[in-house]
């Protein structure tokens, strides 16, 4: 070995023991560990937990979808039940109103009554009598008697005796009842027709060219079609003048001008 390669190993060697003393008397601190965050749980736990997240959200939302059908069906059920009630109860009183005027007029034809005076021979204006006069006549009791007056209010008043036939009124067909044993009593809306009287004058007019489709639709003779055919008629043509007028329009046939004709103003 050369000299310096021996002074460099010494060299070395110095260094060395250098490097050893100082680490042992000055020892290097350890890191405070506490401070960093704890580890988490392995990437195939998070996963899954992601996982049941995403299908526990998709599993609330399919419920939530589930129950509002299932509310707006029994909302329809519902809606469907309530009108099929509503039409059946009105057709029971309908019935019922039917019977029950051709039970008033049976029982009180055949002196089954019990009116605060007793019947006789009169006759009476029908815009002008009241419930007690009505059942002053023979073959009109209590609950006739409020129907025709009530009619007569719905009208606004009779120009004819012959409108008790009114199937509107009678809630059933024909001017005949059948009494409870099944044989014609003797007391007919035609034998009642000849105590009364009526006064076209007293009637309540409608001005046609001012009336709008809820007044029009109000009148027992008109329905909702045929008041809305009148008030779109009278828009085009912007005034009406006659009855005739009125007889181009299909919803209006013969008969129903006829009838309400005689409540129509052209003023």
């Amino acid at each position: 070995m050369t000299r310096e390669q021996r002074i460099g190993a010494s060299v070395f060697l110095v260094l060395a023991l250098v490097v050893w003393i100082g680490y042992a008397l000055w020892p290097v601190p350890s890191p405070d560990l506490s401070s960093l965050p704890a580890p988490g749980p392995p990437k195939r736990h998070r996963t899954w937990e992601e996982r049941r997240d995403s299908m526990r959200h998709a599993d609330s939302l399919r419920y939530a979808l589930w129950a509002a059908e299932r509310e707006q069906r029994y909302d329809s059920f519902r809606l469907a039940d309530s009108l099929r009630r509503s039409e059946w109860k009105r057709l029971r009183q309908q019935q019922y109103d039917s019977f029950r005027l051709a039970d008033s007029l049976w029982r009180d034809s055949v002196g089954w009554s019990f009116a605060a005076h007793p019947k006789r021979d009169t006759v009476l204006d029908l815009n002008r009598c009241d419930t007690a006069e009505l059942q002053l006549i023979r073959g009109i009791g209590p609950f006739t008697a409020r129907r025709i007056v009530q009619y007569r209010e719905a009208l606004g008043g009779y120009y004819s005796p012959e409108q008790l036939k009114d199937e509107a009124l009678l809630s059933t067909p024909g001017s005949q009842f059948l009494a409870p044993n099944g044989h014609d009593y003797f007391a007919t809306i035609d034998s009642l027709l000849l105590h009364f009287t009526a006064d076209p004058a007293d009637v309540q007019m409608i001005r046609v060219n001012t009336a709008d489709i809820e007044t029009l639709n109000r009148h027992p003779y008109l329905r909702y079609a045929q008041a809305k055919a009148i008030y779109t008629l009278r828009r085009k043509k912007i005034r009406l003048s006659a009855v005739d007028d009125l007889r181009a329009l299909p919803e209006l046939p013969d008969s129903i001008l006829r009838k309400i004709a005689p409540y129509l103003s052209f003023e």
